[in-house]
């Protein structure tokens, strides 16, 4: 017996295949989760890297406070090939992957605030992060 496209009674509902429409929306949906993911993915490092920065700055802002608040000068000390910075009993370290200029520095930070002054690069792959400690009043900046 010879079956017709649309009269054979052996292809019933459960052959059925999927629409044009069904296909176009599920490629959709896979072409909007890989561009967010993309995009999400490229602002980590940007991300990451101001996230480090601002955690250095207040770590130094801290400083400051407890040296005015002790009445009593803090040393502060980056060593960037072990990834810290140093400051009396208080330490932060870097998060991996960040590269920190210059290799070494030394500094007394006064109760007052005064200084001989610090400033930092932080960089992650292509991204770079500011942090400056002002000399004279100990103003802490993050850009």
């Amino acid at each position: 017996m010879l079956c017709g496209i649309r009269s054979c009674s052996a292809r019933g509902s459960a052959t059925r295949g999927f629409a044009t429409v069904e296909v176009l929306v599920a490629v959709a949906i896979v072409v909007l989760i890989g561009t967010l993911s993309v995009l999400s993915f490229g602002g980590t490092d940007r991300a990451r890297l101001a996230a480090e920065a601002a955690e250095v700055g207040l770590f130094l802002q801290e400083t400051r406070m407890r040296a005015l608040e002790g009445g009593q000068a803090i040393e502060i000390v980056l060593l960037a090939k072990d990834g810290l910075l140093v400051a009396g009993s208080e330490r932060h370290v870097f998060e991996r992957g960040v590269k920190v200029s210059p290799d070494a520095a030394r500094i007394i930070l006064q109760p007052s605030g005064e200084n001989q002054g610090l400033a930092l690069t932080l960089a992650r792959n292509q991204e770079v992060a500011h942090v400056r400690l002002d000399w004279l009043t100990g103003k802490v900046e993050v850009r």
